[in-house]
């Protein structure tokens, strides 16, 4: 039998970084602990348990086994703790839901308050942003996965946020022979520099969810939610731009510098 989420693949790197640093153990710890003193754990039946757990033990399939225990699989528990991006599925996905279109303005059938555009509108007129990057209004999510049937698992969108999303370009980490997780491990260290200068930004990276001329390339998006920095959002839209810039910067050094047309 296949494991039930399909398995990130050379996960070394990544996981190295994590364990090498006391404040990521630290809140990895605590998230597994919040959802393990949660009510209703091990709410199915007796029969679903052991199911679940011979399933694991027969694929070595941890993320069943998580699931079952905590709700979380491996990954998820990372994002929840701050410590890896959110999935991006490109400018279509379902996470983040785009509300805007390239002008700034809102895409048919959006409702929006109007207190919500005026700020976004406000920020986009007033940012200039850089090369391979655009600023939408945006509505993000954590995706919270459960048991449906047997081990058969279904997903749901909670926790909306509604805010600026500030998306980039980035060279194609999978012409550099990364995996997502190795993806995740380059910009490791950018995802962290983000989250301590704008505390309760939303990270998301995307491998190729991006095409343009022909060429694919990596996304990575900043979703600041507007009830969080209303009163500074320029300032902190300015700290991130810094950040994933020199990130940008440094894989173009890796990748070579026709890996990203910064004038497309």
């Amino acid at each position: 039998m296949q494991t039930i989420l399909p398995r990130e693949e050379a996960v070394e790197e990544i996981f190295s970084k994590i364990a090498s640093s006391k404040e990521a153990c630290g809140r990895l710890k605590d998230v597994f602990q919040e959802h393990m003193e949660e009510e209703n754990i091990f709410g199915d039946s007796a029969e679903h348990f052991a199911n679940v757990l011979f399933h694991a033990y027969e694929n070595g399939d941890l993320t069943a086994f998580l699931l079952e225990l905590c709700g979380r699989s491996m990954f998820d528990l990372l994002r929840e703790a701050f410590l890896i991006p959110k999935k991006f599925h490109g400018k279509a996905g379902e996470n983040p839901v785009l509300l805007t279109d390239l002008d700034g303005n809102l895409l048919q059938n959006t409702k929006v308050s109007a207190r919500e555009y005026a700020k976004f509108k406000d920020t986009f007129e007033k940012h200039a942003c850089a090369p391979r990057s655009k600023i939408y209004l945006a509505d993000g999510y954590d995706i919270v996965r459960s048991y449906k049937k047997g081990i058969e698992i279904e997903e749901e969108k909670v926790n909306k946020s509604r805010g600026v999303l500030c998306l980039y370009a980035l060279p194609d980490t999978c012409r550099m022979g990364l995996t997502e997780a190795g993806a995740y491990a380059i910009v490791w260290d950018t995802f962290m520099e983000i989250q301590k200068a704008a505390p309760h930004a939303i990270v998301y990276y995307g491998q190729e969810t991006g095409i343009k001329r022909e060429k694919e390339f990596d996304e990575i998006g900043v979703l600041l939610p507007i009830h969080e920095f209303e009163r500074k959002m320029l300032h902190h839209i300015q700290e991130v731009d810094g950040i994933v810039l020199a990130c940008r910067e440094k894989m173009m050094e890796i990748a070579g510098n026709d890996s990203l047309d910064l004038n497309a």
